[in-house]
C-alpha cells in the first residue's frame, strides 16, 4: 500500500476501502455478532477497535487496512448496531460484556484495544472486568465522567426511527452527530454501510429501541462518575482527542491526565473533531503508530 501521505484524501479513502475487512459473525451470550477482521501478517498480535454509540464496525474501514499491515485487527459492531444481531432490551453492563465475550469467543488474549467515543469507555469498563485480556487501552475522543463532569443520558424523547421509500432519500439525511465537518468520499462510504431496505422501507441499520438505553428524560437516572468507577484499572491507557471536538472539550481534555491510575499519554490531534476515524484518519493512524512504537512498561 502506498504511503497514504502521499495521496489526495479521495484517493486516500478509495484505497483504504479497496482492502475492506472481512465479514464474520459469532455467537456470544446467544447473539450473533458482527465482525470485520483484517488478518495482517501470519502471527500478527491483535487490535480490537471498537466503534461510537449508534455507528458500527465499518467506522474503522479508513484506519483498519493502514494498521493491518503489522496487526491482526478485529472490529466488531455492538448488539443491535451495523450487522449484529438485536435483543429484547440492551444496558450499558451487555455491551461491556459483549467485549470480552467475543474476545473469549475468539481466543483472544493480551491485545490493545482502541476504542472510539462511546466504545472508548465501553474499552475500559472490559479492561476493569477482564485486565487480563488486554496489553493496554487506547481511548479515541471518550467522554470520561467526572464528580465535577458527570455522564449522564441525553435529555429527549423516545421515538422510532423513520424509514423511507429509496435508498437515496435515507442517504441524503446520513450526518454525524454531533455535526461536524468530513470529507464527502468518506461520508459516501460510511452513509452506504449504515443502511438497510426493512418491510417498512430504507432505514438506519440500527435498532432503535437501543436508544432508549441513552435517554434519561428531565435529567433522571444516575449520573455515572468514570473516575470513581475505574479508579483501580490496572491497564496502561492513552488518550487521544480532536482539539476541536464537542464532546472532549479542552476543559474535559486537561483532567485526562490524572483521571485513571495508569495513563501514559494524552495527544491532541490539532483541527480535528469527535469523529476522528472518519474526518482525520491519517492523523489517527500517525497519532497511533507512534503509540505502538512505545513500550508498555
Amino acid at each position: 500500500m502506498t504511503d497514504p501521505l502521499q495521496q489526495n484524501f479521495a484517493e486516500f479513502i478509495a484505497r483504504s476501502c479497496a482492502h475492506p475487512g472481512t465479514s464474520r459473525h459469532v455467537q456470544v451470550d446467544g447473539l450473533s455478532l458482527h465482525y470485520l477482521e483484517w488478518p495482517g501478517p501470519a502471527g500478527a498480535p491483535t487490535l480490537l477497535l471498537l466503534h461510537g454509540y449508534l455507528a458500527h464496525a465499518h467506522w474503522w474501514d479508513f484506519t483498519a487496512p493502514w494498521l493491518a499491515t503489522q496487526y491482526r485487527v478485529i472490529a466488531p459492531d455492538f448488539s443491535g448496531m451495523g450487522d449484529s444481531g438485536q435483543r429484547p432490551s440492551y444496558s450499558y453492563a451487555q455491551f461491556y460484556a459483549e467485549i470480552t465475550g467475543l474476545m473469549d469467543a475468539l481466543g483472544i488474549g493480551g491485545c490493545i484495544g482502541i476504542g472510539h467515543s462511546f466504545g472508548g469507555r465501553a474499552l475500559l469498563y472490559a479492561c476493569k472486568a477482564r485486565p487480563e485480556l488486554f496489553a493496554r487501552a487506547i481511548v479515541v475522543d471518550s467522554r470520561l465522567g467526572t464528580p465535577e463532569d458527570p455522564v449522564r443520558g441525553f435529555d429527549e424523547e423516545w421515538r422510532p426511527k423513520k424509514r423511507y421509500a429509496t435508498a437515496d432519500e435515507v442517504l441524503r439525511r446520513f450526518v454525524l452527530k454531533p455535526i461536524e465537518p468530513a470529507p464527502e468520499a468518506a461520508m459516501r462510504h460510511l452513509g452506504a454501510m449504515s443502511i438497510r431496505q426493512e418491510p417498512q422501507g430504507w432505514s438506519w441499520k440500527f435498532d432503535e429501541n437501543v436508544t432508549r438505553v441513552f435517554q434519561q428524560r428531565g435529567g433522571q437516572g444516575p449520573a455515572v462518575d468514570d473516575r470513581a468507577q475505574l479508579a483501580g484499572l490496572p491497564t496502561p491507557v492513552d488518550f487521544i482527542y480532536g482539539e476541536e471536538s464537542k464532546v472532549v472539550t479542552a476543559s474535559r481534555a486537561a483532567v485526562l491526565a490524572g483521571c485513571l491510575p495508569y495513563v501514559r499519554s494524552v495527544t491532541g490531534i490539532p483541527g480535528g473533531h469527535h469523529h476522528l476515524p472518519v474526518s482525520q484518519p491519517v492523523a489517527l493512524i500517525t497519532a497511533l503508530r507512534v503509540l505502538f512504537g512505545r513500550k508498555t512498561g
